[in-house]
């Protein structure tokens, strides 16, 4: 697991999770109204249990409102469907590459195809897996401003 973090970590730090933060903070200002009305009603992703440990004091405010965006979240997937399709797309290309590169000749149409198919079927949940982590991971750099912008006006 620190292995895990420590290459969230390094992507954060070496600037390659930019677009992904502002898309996150887009998601966040763009679905404010959604959010609010997860923390306010939410019943999806344990909602309702987080709500009664926080009306028993077990969990505080900050803590409960956490946990319903990051349920919201985990629930939508992506923060930027575009980008992840046109991200999948990319590695999907470099595949096809590789294979190129491999066979040393151009592929052919139905090739090309089968590649984008096993990547698919091989590799697509855990890249989005991998992408989900990564937008709670800057979820979790940047809580304190989000949670102050959620909690404004409610």
């Amino acid at each position: 697991m620190a292995s895990f973090l420590r290459s969230l970590e390094d992507l954060y730090k070496s600037g390659l999770l930019k677009e992904l933060e502002q898309d996150l903070d887009c998601f966040i200002r763009t679905h404010l109204n959604d959010l609010r009305r997860a923390i306010r009603e939410g019943s999806h992703g344990g909602q309702q249990v987080a709500r009664r440990r926080h009306l028993r004091g077990e969990i505080s405010n900050r803590e409960f409102t956490d946990f319903c965006v990051r349920s919201v979240l985990r629930r939508k997937g992506s923060c930027n469907p575009g980008r992840d399709i046109e991200e999948q797309r990319r590695e999907i290309e470099k595949e096809v590459w590789y294979e190129g590169e491999r066979a040393r000749r151009p592929l052919p149409a139905e090739r090309r195809e089968d590649i984008a198919r096993k990547w698919a079927l091989h590799h697509a949940s855990n890249w989005r897996e991998w992408r989900l982590f990564q937008m709670l991971f800057i979820w979790d750099k940047k809580a304190d401003h989000y949670l102050r912008l959620i909690s404004e006006e409610q």
